[in-house]
Order: structure tokens, then C-alpha cells, then sequence
């Protein structure tokens, strides 16, 4: 490995451990301020669709988080039991509080929420890879692989 190789391979790493970090940060924060507006007194939102949109957006960003903090297929099955257990968790303890009522549409929508990001990440690779992006399989020089020998011609022809 050449010096430079072993120096990119650094630095990708320095930035793959700043990215988890960040997210590992911004998941706490969004655990904490949804636990807030899950548990204080506050009016709740009007409209059906708007309250559960708030739970759709707010699970769909906890599972993006998630996956960036802990990435890897290893962590797959705890990642999304920790997030829909957490929307269980709300709804158990709104049905203790007498402000606030548990529902199970709303854990629907948290549900739907972490579904909708790991449609939306599929669909996502599957076109990354249809397109030839770097990294995947599916055509494209991408990174680490040779262009096809027709695309080596001089400009001139």
C-alpha cells in the first residue's frame, strides 16, 4: 500500500467516525426533544393527518440516525428494534399520563415512518446501482475500478 493509498484510507476513516459521531449526537438531541413534545402538556397538534405526519417524519429521522451512528447489516436488527421500541415506550407512557393518550395509529405512523427510509435507502441503492455509482455493482468505472477501454481514446479520436 502506498503511502498515499494508506493516507486517503486515513482520512476516509477520521470522516466515517466524524459522520457516526455526529449522528450518534443528533440522535440523542432528536430522542430528547421528541420525548419532550411526546410528554409535556402541550395541546396536541390539530388535524389527524398533521399529528401523524409529525410521528412519520420524527421515525423516519430517528432510523436514518440510527443506520449513520451504527452502521452495518450487523446492527440492522437492534437499530430497528431500539427505534420502534422507543415509539412502544411513547405511546405506553402517554397512556399513563392524563394529558396525553397512547394510540396505536401513532406508533403506526412511527412503524410506517422507519419503513418508508428503508424503501426509500433501497430504491436509493438500487438506483445508484443502476446507474453505475462508485462503490456498487451495476456498470460505471466508479471508484477503484478501470474505465471500459473505449473511453480511454485520446480527445482528438
Amino acid at each position: 500500500m502506498s503511502a498515499v493509498h494508506a493516507g486517503l484510507t486515513k482520512y476516509r476513516l477520521s470522516i466515517v467516525r466524524l459522520v457516526q459521531r455526529a449522528a450518534r449526537l443528533g440522535l440523542l438531541a432528536c430522542v430528547l426533544a421528541i420525548a419532550y413534545l411526546a410528554f409535556a402538556p402541550l395541546p396536541d397538534p390539530t388535524g389527524f393527518g398533521w399529528d401523524k405526519a409529525n410521528h412519520l417524519m420524527a421515525f423516519a429521522v430517528l432510523a436514518v440516525l440510527s443506520e449513520l451512528g451504527w452502521p452495518g447489516p450487523a446492527a440492522r436488527p437492534w437499530r430497528l428494534a431500539l427505534v420502534l421500541g422507543y415509539g412502544v415506550l411513547i405511546e405506553l407512557v402517554q397512556a399513563q399520563l392524563a394529558y396525553r393518550q397512547g394510540s396505536v395509529l401513532d406508533f403506526a405512523a412511527d412503524a410506517l415512518g422507519v419503513a418508508l427510509y428503508l424503501a426509500g435507502k433501497r430504491a436509493a441503492l438500487w438506483l445508484w446501482a443502476r446507474l453505475g455509482g462508485p462503490g456498487l455493482s451495476g456498470g460505471g468505472a466508479g471508484v477503484g475500478r478501470s474505465a471500459p477501454a473505449d473511453s480511454r481514446r485520446s480527445p482528438g479520436g
